[in-house]
Formats: C-alpha cells, structure tokens, sequence
C-alpha cells in the first residue's frame, strides 16, 4: 500500500511556504499567497517606467481590476468599472498589444490573465511562483480564489510538491474535517491527465478534482480516467468540473453573503 501524502515534509521543500503546523493553525486567511509571503516588487527599469507612463487612464484602471479579481470575466468589468463597451474594448486591447494581458477563455466566458510584466510596471510581485506557463500559473491562482472562500475550505497553498519534489500538485485545500483535497488545472491539452492522476494515487487525498477549461474538456477527462484502468476506489475519488461551473458557485456564495 502506498503511503499516505507527506504533507508536511512537501510544505518544507520550499521556501517561504509557511510549515504545517502554521498551515493548520491559519484562520484561512490570504497569507499564504500573498505578495508579503516572500516575494518582493521588482524595481521598475527605465523601459518599464515608460512603458506604466504610456498606458492611458482606462487601460490602467482596467490592470488594477484585473490584478486586484483576476477571477473576474471580461464582461463583469464592464459593470464594476463603468465603462463604456469600446472604452473597455480599447483598454483591453491596449494592455494585450502590449502583452501585459493575455486572453484566457473557459468555455464561452473570457478571463484577463496578468502577465508577469504587469505586475512590475504596477510596482507589485508576482504571484506566479513557478517559471512554467504564465496562463497555467494563472489559472491556478483563480482556482483557488473561487474555492478558497467555501466555508467547508480551512486553508489553500498553490503549487505544493509531491513525491520527490521534481513535480507539484496545482492546489490543495485542507479542509475543516482535516481531509486534504487535491486539484489539478487541465488547460488545451489532456494528454498528460492519467500521469498526473497516477502521482496523486495513494498520497491520502480524499477528493481529487480536475478543473478544466470547458465541457469538451472535461468529458475527454473523464474519458480519459476511465480507459486507465485505475482502481475502482481511487476513481471514485477522482471528480471533474469547469472553470464556469466555479465561477458560478462562487457568485452565488457572495448573494448569500450579501443577504445577511
């Protein structure tokens, strides 16, 4: 039998990740993520300074909004900015000529990915902790800003090592029962589904979910996990969701809050 994950071993391969005993005694709060963890703003070159000076008020009231909700889609912005639809436009395509955007769509809903380079000129850190695909990165960071707030949900950490620390889990979430669930980001591909299944098996998750991009996806997921030939226990452990499906539970989370 295999042995059940090692939490708090993973947590202390890398720094400045906070050590099991803190991760537990959190009160859920944003810390663990946050700017303040460890990384630091990088001074702004002088190509970077002129680059924040050239963008126009718009386009820079539309940056802050993205990196302060990135899990926001493009039309909410609309709303919360009050802009007008081509003035929104305009500012959209602006930062994304300028690649301080990129365009994520999750089935027909369309997310504005912030760019390293974003961060900088804003005078702010990075929160993308590995040099892999920014847009990966991203969608992990809003995957745990849409489920990090379920009140189930004690604490979250992004990018954790597994097994021998040359691979990493997307996302955990400790819940308040103490069970760990593990989530896995399926972006364009899911070609690499079953391996990343398989280094999951045995370490003591007890749910596993595959977050992906849209319903097509998600049904070749679910394809894919079935045809493996993984035990029948695991499996069931093992469920599957959409970005929009997240996005949506998240809001009706707020209405109940705004109710109260």
């Amino acid at each position: 039998m295999a042995e059940k994950y090692d939490i708090e071993r993973a947590l202390q391969q890398r720094e400045p990740w906070l050590s099991l005993y803190e991760l537990v005694n959190q009160k859920g709060s944003d810390t663990a993520n946050s700017p303040e963890s460890g990384d630091t703003a990088q001074t702004l070159s002088p190509d970077d300074i002129a680059l924040a000076s050239s963008l126009i008020a718009k386009a820079r009231a539309l940056a802050s909004d993205i990196v302060t909700i990135p899990e926001s889609l493009f039309k909410e912005r609309l709303q919360r900015l009050d802009l007008s639809v081509r003035d929104l436009e305009d500012a959209k395509q602006k930062l994304s000529s300028k690649h301080l955007i990129k365009l994520v769509w999750v089935g027909k809903g369309l997310l504005l990915a912030p760019t390293s380079k974003l961060y900088t000129i804003l005078g702010l850190p990075s929160p993308y902790k590995r040099n892999v695909s920014e847009v990966h990165s991203f969608l992990v960071l809003v995957a745990e800003r849409l489920v990090k707030p379920n009140p189930m949900v004690r604490s979250t950490r992004r990018e954790v090592p597994i097994g021998d620390g040359s691979s990493t889990l997307d996302l955990l979430a400790q819940m308040k029962n103490g069970q760990l669930w593990a989530y896995e980001i399926i972006h364009r591909t899911v070609s690499n589904v079953c391996s990343a299944a398989a280094r999951l098996q045995g370490k003591g998750f007890a749910q596993i979910t595959f977050v992906c991009s849209d319903h097509n996806q998600r049904e070749a997921v679910r394809a894919s996990i079935k045809n493996a030939g993984f035990d029948p226990d695991f499996v069931c452990t093992i469920r599957y969701t959409i970005f929009s499906a997240l996005i949506r539970q998240r809001k009706k989370m707020r209405l109940k809050e705004l109710k109260r």
